[in-house]
């Protein structure tokens, strides 16, 4: 069973928020609150991740679910949040890009581009559009804090996301890098993977350092 993580336990900057970590490929899935909780990705939604265990554990009710970012349109992002709308009704955002791989069956999904922001029961996030990984990748920003939910774009460890799938491009992950190493970033939040809870801006830079090398 996917397992849940308190991260207010490792970081006092992160009170508030729960990792669901999901077994096999799925994604990280972040939960930012609990009565009015906003979701950063929904994990793939299989047999193995049936999601709502875990949200009542952390004590997230179907009324109590705001929304869900999903920080692109992969399978192992995505999924789960036709699990989460068969029992409540959040608003979903994705960018515009990426938005039509799944419009058609989630009514009402609001389309999100960069700069904009997505309010949460802790903090605003601040959308940074990350093409590379796919055309509408995001990231989301808590510049107060120096946190970034990076979804597929950057992970720890100087590693970032493949640029070769069907809307993917080397030129524009460099670009996307490039623009979040200028970022003050303390906390690295990533699609899969653990979190990073300090210096995190040095596995940004190391990610930017490596893709520039590529021959």
């Amino acid at each position: 069973m996917p397992k849940v993580i308190d991260l207010g336990e490792r970081s006092s900057k992160l009170r508030g928020v729960h990792l669901i970590i999901g077994e096999g490929l799925c994604s990280n899935i972040y939960v930012i609150g609990v009565e009015e909780a906003v979701l950063i990705d929904a994990g793939v939604g299989n047999r193995l991740n049936p999601i709502w265990p875990q949200l009542e554990e952390i004590g997230v009710e179907p009324r109590g679910l705001r929304g869900v970012v999903l920080t692109h349109a992969h399978h192992d992002h995505v999924g789960g949040v036709f699990l989460i709308l068969e029992r409540a009704d959040p608003e979903v955002y994705m960018h515009r890009f990426d938005a039509g791989y799944v419009a058609t069956y989630i009514k009402g999904l609001r389309t999100v581009e960069d700069g904009d922001v997505i309010e949460t029961p802790l903090w605003p996030l601040k959308v940074i559009w990350t093409p590379g990984h796919t055309r509408g990748s995001i990231c989301l920003y808590v510049e107060d804090e120096a946190i970034l939910f990076s979804g597929d774009t950057v992970f720890p460890w100087g590693y970032y996301g493949r640029y070769d799938g069907e809307t993917g491009s080397y030129s524009d992950i460099v670009e996307s890098l490039r623009r979040l190493k200028e970022l003050e970033v303390e906390l690295l939040l990533p699609g899969h993977g653990g979190p990073i809870y300090r210096d995190a801006h040095r596995h940004i830079e190391l990610a930017y350092r490596n893709v520039v090398s590529k021959p």
